[in-house]
């Protein structure tokens, strides 16, 4: 439900905003977020994108491109495993 959420959110948001993106999750100082991308599929559907953001790093660690909805989970839960990771004391680059 988070996800579908998050994406209802972004679709709400004008293409012209300056703001492009919507949290889905702050995990220590990660954050996974949901971007909206330039491509629309075949069935014109809009594409998005999932991104874990390392604020400490300043820079995305991961992302991956999603066509559906349920694509996005097992990358959500893929990310969210990431950045316990890089939360973790002695965890990449700590």
């Amino acid at each position: 439900m988070k996800i579908a959420r998050a994406y209802v959110r972004l679709s709400s948001i004008p293409e012209n905003s300056p703001e492009s993106s919507v949290s889905l999750a702050s995990i220590g100082s990660c954050e996974i977020r949901m971007l909206r991308g330039p491509e629309v599929d075949l069935d014109g559907v809009q594409l998005f994108w999932l991104e874990l953001f390392d604020h400490n790093m300043k820079m995305s660690v991961d992302s991956c491109c999603c066509h559906r909805l349920k694509d996005a989970v097992p990358i959500f839960n893929d990310f969210s495993s990431q950045a316990d990771g890089l939360n973790k004391p002695g965890g990449p680059d700590r």
